[in-house]
């Protein structure tokens, strides 16, 4: 029967404590949210609840003399030192004693027993606390499950004690299996829960502390990408903005210099200007390039336009603009191209162009003497699939080993400052972007004063024959079938001209309009066969002129070609949307402007016999009249010296000696001004011999 009645007290005591371990986490919880600026209030409230809890069980009729109360009804205090602190015990100590005080709670055991009861248990609670703190070499200085089973001794220890201090040691060999035992047991099970308990609820809490932090930090991101955006957006209409001034301008330099070759008549030095003024604006439009295109790399907003490449058109033009840069620096410039590289394949050929020009002028760039070589091979073939390697070679100042790293970076120029001067130091580090892009890596070899070796091998598909760009380029002289009309749409006079100007000369019937509602008001009075439209114009822009001609029914099968400065793929797509069946970047290239114009027309094109073609006039001496070898020994002098203004003050003398040395005269001016000081060299001394050759066969 006393074994039975200790079991029932011992479940009743554990049933009153579970209630409070139920509402552990929940008042943690509730304590941290209500008053966040108190770090104690936590441990203080577990405290108020284990001490109200422990108040409880000792006020309920739960005591049937079994042994089991025995330090079992205060357990909570002895646990919540370990588990909360010194500040949890103290707050049950205080709720519990309270409680006890109040003038209802007088029980058949006196107030003053169930005080040191409680006091007993907290000395327990702050004794364990105290050792668990003071451990030495443990890295756990928390209470854990292992030491539950101790506690639940010392707690058994202290309420033998207090009975045998309030009745005597009659009692107490009876109890002391029964206080030891439910001691134990209380302290593992309630102790157990409240590990557990506690672990939940500070995993709850740390779960939503990284909710509230991870929100904040969304929403700082939010803010920053936000402002960056803003900032890209900024940087873009820059770019777009800078890129169409510079554009405009351009076309007009370009145009009128791919209008000047078309003329059979020029001189040989009018041909070579034409020449200068076209590749001097390439190089501007290439520098534009390089810098928008860094820009969408940095962003990874670039993507290849592959399409059909007839290779050996392709190196031969890459292979032309290299000569001329070598030959002005008398170096040697060879080209290897492979036996067995196809025809035809699939490439972008813009980006692959680039790549090529940016490696072989910095080898012409970086090399004084020797040769620049550019090596073609084909690594591997198999179904329909190639790899080629790209090689240049040359024999310049090369690199040092411990520069080899930066050579790809941003606006980096490596070698000595006289060979730095004139480059952005972009031209490597896009071309080893584009090369990755195209699956591929720019790789360099080195050795300083003897020269560099950069290569990349490019993976490609084979292509069949196709009619491209290159094929409408050249001498083009009109078109088969009758005359088309043309309006061309553009704000720009300069722009207007060139454009008139290129196609007129083609048997072109051209009218042209300055805004987009002035070019709707001509569409509707005399409707052309095709209208060249300018995007950006005032009163009215490119895109909302060719939406209104939608509009009108008998406008709107006119085929519309966009041309703009602008190089978005936004501004495109606008373009495309609108109407446009074809979309032109100025400035604008002449071959690809005709081969769109063939398109969307149908049209066939004549093409100039190269036979007729009247060679431009040399620098023979049979068409010069030259002065006296005194005369002649001066102007070499002054040519050697590179002193152009003396240089054409004395060819202006020399028209006023003889009318006959004019165009002599003439012809040194012309180089002087575009300071070509070997050129005049050359022509100085090549017809100085030829005048003693003259005197020696006449004497």
């Amino acid at each position: 029967m006393f074994w039975q009645i200790t079991l029932i007290e011992f479940l009743l005591t554990v049933a009153v404590f579970v209630g409070a371990v139920v509402f552990y986490g929940p008042t943690r919880l509730f304590a941290a949210r209500l008053l966040r600026r108190f770090e104690s209030i936590e441990k203080l409230a577990s405290g108020a609840l284990f001490g109200i809890a422990t108040a409880v069980a000792i006020l309920l009729p739960v005591h049937l003399e079994g042994g089991a109360a025995v330090g079992c009804r205060t357990i909570l205090l002895a646990l919540v030192g370990p588990l909360d602190g010194s500040k949890a015990i103290v707050g049950s100590l205080v709720f519990s004693i309270a409680i006890e005080l109040l003038p209802w709670a007088a029980k058949e055991q006196s107030n003053q027993v169930a005080i040191l009861s409680l006091l007993v248990s907290a000395a327990v609670g702050f004794l364990f606390r105290w050792v668990l703190s003071h451990r030495r070499n443990s890295p756990r200085k928390q209470l854990q499950y292992i030491h539950l089973p101790l506690l639940g001794l010392l707690s058994a220890a202290g309420g033998l004690s207090v009975l045998a201090l309030t009745q005597g040691t009659q009692d107490l060999a009876s109890s002391i299996i029964p206080a030891m035992a439910s001691n134990v047991l209380s302290a593992v099970i309630l102790g157990t829960l409240l590990l557990h308990e506690k672990l939940r609820s500070e995993t709850e809490r740390n779960l939503r502390e990284s909710e509230t932090r991870l929100a904040r930090q969304a929403k700082e991101l939010a803010v920053a990408r936000d402002i960056a955006e803003r900032a890209n957006r900024a940087k873009s209409m820059f770019l777009a903005n800078m890129s169409h001034e510079l554009r405009t301008p351009l076309n007009a330099i370009l145009g009128y210099a791919q209008l000047l070759k078309r003329d059979q008549t020029l001189s040989k030095w009018q041909l070579e200007a034409s020449n200068t003024i076209q590749q001097s604006g390439e190089h501007l439009l290439m520098l534009i390039v390089d810098v928008l295109d860094l820009s969408k790399i940095d962003a990874g907003k670039i993507e290849l336009q592959v399409r059909p490449i007839d290779m050996t058109s392709f190196l031969h033009g890459i292979t032309n603009i290299i000569r001329i840069k070598a030959e002005e620096k008398n170096l040697r410039f060879r080209c290897d191209i492979a036996s067995d590289l196809p025809a035809f394949l699939q490439a972008d050929p813009k980006r692959l162009r680039q790549i090529l020009l940016n490696l072989l002028s910095n080898a012409v760039k970086f090399t004084d003497r020797g040769s620049v070589d550019l090596q073609v091979r084909v690594l591997s073939r198999s179904q329909g699939k190639i790899r080629i390697r790209f090689e240049v070679r040359d024999t310049g100042t090369g690199i040092a080993a411990d520069q080899l790293e930066r050579v790809f970076q941003p606006f980096e120029q490596v070698g000595d400052e006289q060979h730095r001067a004139g480059g952005t130091g972009l031209g490597l580090g896009i071309s080893q972007q584009l090369a990755r892009l195209m699956e591929s890596e720019v790789k360099v070899e080195s050795t300083l004063g003897q020269g560099s070796c950069f290569s990349f091998d490019m993976p490609a598909l084979l292509a069949d024959s196709v009619r491209t760009v290159s094929e409408v380029s050249g001498q083009v002289t009109g078109y088969e079938g009758s005359r088309k009309r043309v309006l061309v749409v553009d704000d720009t006079e300069a722009n207007r001209s060139v454009l008139t100007e290129t196609l007129e000369s083609l048997g072109f019937e051209v009218s042209e309009a300055v805004n987009g509602l002035e070019a709707v008001a001509f569409a509707q009075a005399a409707p052309p066969d095709l209208i060249l439209m300018d995007v950006r114009m005032p009163v009215m822009n490119g895109i909302e002129a060719m939406l209104r001609l939608q509009e009108i029914p008998s406008l709107s099968m006119i085929p519309v070609v966009a041309v703009s400065a602008g190089v978005t793929q936004v501004e495109q797509a606008e373009g495309i949307k609108a109407g446009a069946k074809a979309f032109l970047r100025k400035p604008i290239e002449t071959p690809y402007m005709l081969q769109e114009i063939g398109r969307l027309l149908e049209l066939t094109w004549i093409h100039e016999d190269p036979q007729q073609r009247t060679s431009p006039v040399s620098d023979r001496a049979d068409h010069f009249v030259v002065p006296d070898p005194a005369q002649m020994e001066s102007l070499r002098e002054l040519a050697k010296a590179g002193n152009m203004r003396a240089l054409r003050e004395r060819a202006d003398q020399l028209t006023t000696l003889n009318a006959r040395y004019r165009p002599f005269a003439e012809r040194i001016t012309g180089l002087a001004l575009g300071y070509q000081s070997k050129a005049v060299l050359r022509l100085i001394e090549n017809h100085a011999m030829q005048k003693q050759e003259e005197q020696v066969a006449r004497s």
